[in-house]
């Protein structure tokens, strides 16, 4: 499905506080072209590790740990894969199975879907997101606290698991006829390519991206992804993802290296979701003023227009974002941090 962002706001997920109903009402109101269900961390079960990992084989979510050596894994593998494939040939409905999140996993999404429902107007697009499979497959951890990802069977389980609960978000928001994107947040791709994650190579987090993006844009829905900081860029354009999402912020020089790839992304239908409010920097964010944020991504445009591409263009294949989730801030600060997202969206829009 073409999309194109047309320089609105959208958010990453993440809220501080323990109110559904509030972050709601933030999120309609600043983002209501296109909105996104709030995810809440001051909820345990609303974690990043542990919001889309159940129904895995062998997960102790107090642990964080996934055990094959447990004396049930076997079994409940062999049930994981037939309700697999029931859900892929059609044989069993999302909400009998695994992979449905339910009310107790994800409130706000639930919430969200409601409050769609009562809205006077229709948005543009609605937004989901989820913990892409590299972040979670190596933050999930064996027994012996190695890394999940190294076990290809574990790497397996989590990229399907994510695969069909991203799926299921597609299907669940598409009674609103408009389309649905889903971000992979992929917070420890910031160090792929490092020391951090010697062994892992490049085949390998294609492949388990590549799955995921391919189960969501073949039940209709707009694969994005979401990094906060930098990365292999070239990598995600290669994994065939419509929209890229970056810190903004902080990474902006670094992000514009790969200009070349970006062309090509941005000429095959693309989508830069460009994170330039600074909610990794409280102390930044409240001093900063949305001029400053505006010229920021005045100076990459122009750079961009550089490589032919120019300002409008760019511009209609763009969303604003703040540079992370906005769940590590503190409550006072959210409306401050959205109506600079809001301001430096409106001042760029053509």
């Amino acid at each position: 499905m073409a999309f194109s962002g047309h320089t609105y706001p959208t958010l990453i997920g993440s809220f501080p506080g323990s109110e559904h109903k509030k972050a709601l009402d933030y999120i309609f109101r600043y983002c209501p072209e296109i909105p996104c269900w709030p995810q809440l961390p001051a909820y345990p079960q609303e974690g990043m590790l542990v919001q889309f990992s159940g129904g895995l084989p062998g997960f102790n979510p107090q642990r964080l740990v996934l055990d094959p050596e447990d004396a049930a894994f076997e079994k409940e593998m062999l049930a994981f894969y037939e309700e697999y494939l029931a859900v892929k040939e059609g044989q069993k409905p999302f909400a009998a199975t695994r992979f449905a999140l339910k009310e107790d996993d994800a409130p706000g999404l639930f919430m969200f879907k409601e409050r769609l429902k009562e809205g006077h107007s229709i948005p543009l697009a609605v937004k989901g997101q989820i913990t892409g499979p590299f972040t979670l497959a190596v933050g999930l951890k064996t027994k012996e606290g190695k890394a999940a990802f190294y076990d290809p069977t574990l790497r397996d389980l989590i990229t399907k698991n994510i695969a069909l609960k991203a799926a299921f978000q597609v299907e669940f928001l598409k009674d609103f006829g408009v389309p649905v994107i889903i971000f992979l947040d992929e917070p420890a791709l910031s160090g792929f390519g490092s020391s951090s994650f010697v062994g892992v190579n490049r085949e390998e987090v294609l492949q388990v991206i590549q799955e995921v993006v391919e189960e969501i844009r073949g039940r209709g829905g707009i694969p994005g992804v979401h990094v906060c900081a930098n990365t292999e860029w070239d990598l995600l354009i290669e994994a065939g993802l419509d929209i890229l999402n970056f810190d903004a912020f902080d990474y902006l020089d670094r992000f514009l290296l790969y200009e070349t790839p970006l062309k090509g992304f941005l000429n095959q239908g693309g989508n830069i979701a460009w994170g330039i409010v600074p909610t990794l920097k409280p102390e930044a964010l409240k001093k900063t003023q949305a001029e400053a944020l505006t010229e920021k991504l005045e100076v990459a445009l122009e750079r961009l227009s550089q490589q032919g591409l120019s300002k409008g263009f760019v511009l209609e294949k763009s969303l604003i974002t703040p540079s992370c989730g906005m769940g590590t801030l503190s409550e006072e600060l959210v409306p401050h941090a959205l109506s600079l997202l809001r301001e430096v969206a409106t001042k760029l829009r053509p």
